[in-house]
């Protein structure tokens, strides 16, 4: 037999899980591979090519470890067990395939890995989150011994809403959504609007929600409000691209892009020529680039797709673009140089385009397309503005400039952080860029300096989101799962008009 290979994320991911999570420093790493075979396996879909073997192999595990593989204890050796298993997933007979079972347990391995480095951080007890994901969806009746939900329901929210001192009767019915559950209430006073503004944290505790945040908002409607609790993880919705790739044909908007859905499943829309750029910025592992990737699958469906010209510092986001044909210079540009450079010419283009403006007496590229003008949208794309921004020296100037100037002459601005601070996000470029979108944070300053307000810190990671887009109240919304083959596609099928 074989063994299974992991990068060096994956690796230190493992010593995470060991010191943070376990607390036992010499924890098998196969322990937490096991963890991430049963994520994986929770899934509808099957794990696609890219979670196979890596190019770069850095750490190895035999298959002994995983499995029990030939142990001379029968009873620790369960890999006819997982065979079975795979086979009936995959539908294929893996017991005469060494090597399609050993390619099967690599990519659900690495795929609940990646699953597993969404969904925990150290600040948050391991042993609970086991139970969240795992277990959260049912649990054995101790009576009866009878398989029931374990997920909270109404009679909870109104024990938990007693507890905070709140009244309140439902107003209709409730609503589930891919992660959270909706529900509409009629507050019996007026002063319980105050008492449950200020008491979530503790409706959260009594529920029994540990730091996942509850939402809450005014409704049309005397004393209506709407309360947003979100799910254990374990219940959770999968959301494909197809569902969002469908609601964006045939849009009026220029430029209209996606994140995600709402929280009550919806696809979320709006306009990136409105916007008319955008920050993005979450914790590692919270979704972001997830999150960018749904926005520049949405560009890339559009009727009119545009110019991209795509930044990535870390060499190894954004490859799968490199053969989009309407990529700016024919690839990703990772080397710095060259991306400042690149920036300045964009600066230049800018001011060749207002004078275009000016010839065809139009205010905005729109008008000026319409008077037979022969420009085209362009988006500059900066993957991990941070590396970017602290590590070469004139990067801020072009980059503020375009904030200020691009957005009539149809040049936008689509940049993406892990880690947001004043050196990254400043004050000039904050000032002009009014759209952003927060996925999970670790602190609320954290959230603040994407937001200009709190309640970052409390999303559920993987994805889940807040976006606040100028002029417009801040919106939760949940991200779509991509695959690299949903990426080739849209790359092929733009390429094939």
């Amino acid at each position: 037999m074989s063994s299974l290979y992991f990068t060096s994320d994956e690796r230190d991911f493992f010593e995470r899980v060991r010191q943070h999570g376990l607390f036992q420093k010499g924890a098998p790493a196969w322990l937490t591979v096991r963890f991430a075979l049963a994520h994986s396996l929770r899934l509808d879909t099957l794990p696609d090519s890219s979670y196979g073997v890596p190019t770069t192999r850095v750490s190895e595990l035999e298959l002994e470890q995983i499995t029990g593989f030939d142990k001379p204890n029968p009873s620790e050796d369960y890999d006819d067990e997982m065979r079975l298993l795979l086979s009936v997933r995959h539908a294929q007979d893996l017991f005469g395939d060494d090597k399609a079972y050993l390619d099967c347990l690599q990519r659900h391995a690495r795929r609940g890995l990646e699953l597993m480095k969404a969904a925990w951080q150290p600040s948050r007890t391991f042993h609970d989150y086991l139970l969240d994901e795992l277990y959260s969806d049912v649990q054995v009746g101790t009576q009866t011994g009878e398989i029931v939900s374990s997920s909270f329901d109404f009679d909870a929210l109104m024990q938990g809403l007693n507890q905070i001192g709140v009244s309140a009767e439902a107003a209709a019915p409730e609503q589930e959504g891919p992660r959270l559950n909706r529900y509409s209430l009629k507050l019996g006073s007026v002063e319980d609007y105050e008492r449950l503004r200020k008491g979530l944290d503790d409706l959260a505790f009594a529920m029994g929600l540990g730091n996942a945040g509850i939402a809450f908002a005014r409704e049309h409607g005397e004393r209506r409000v709407i309360v947003d609790i979100p799910r254990p993880g374990a219940s959770w919705h999968d959301i494909s691209w197809r569902n969002v790739r469908s609601a964006l044909e045939h849009r009026p908007e220029s430029l209209p892009v996606s994140p995600g859905v709402d929280v009550l499943g919806r696809p979320l829309i709006f306009d990136l020529v409105e916007a008319p750029h955008l920050f993005i910025a979450g914790a590692t592992g919270s979704g972001k680039s997830v999150c960018l990737n749904a926005l520049l699958m949405s560009l890339l469906v559009a009727k009119r797709p545009p110019e991209l010209l795509m930044i990535d510092p870390k060499g190894v986001d954004l490859t799968e673009y490199s053969q989009y044909a309407l990529l700016r210079g024919k690839q990703v540009i990772t080397d710095m140089s060259e991306a400042v450079n690149a920036l300045r010419d964009v600066v230049k283009e800018m001011e060749n385009r207002q004078a275009v403006l000016r010839q065809y007496d139009a205010r905005n590229l729109a008008e000026a397309q319409a008077n037979g003008a022969q420009l085209e949208r362009l988006v500059v794309v900066i993957d991990e503005l941070a590396d970017f921004m602290m590590g070469k020296s004139g990067a801020e100037e072009p980059l503020i400039r375009l904030a200020q100037k691009a957005r009539a002459t149809g040049i936008h601005l689509l940049l993406a952080t892990q880690r947001p601070d004043a050196a990254t996000f400043p004050g000039l470029l904050r000032a002009n860029i009014p759209s952003r979108i927060a996925l999970t944070v670790q602190k609320a300053t954290d959230s603040r300096i994407i937001l200009d307000e709190g309640g970052a810190e409390k999303l559920l990671m993987r994805g889940d989101m807040l976006v606040k887009l100028a002029g417009r109240e801040t919106m939760r919304a949940h991200g779509a799962r991509i695959d690299l083959a949903d990426i080739r596609a849209a790359v092929l099928e733009v390429n094939r008009r």
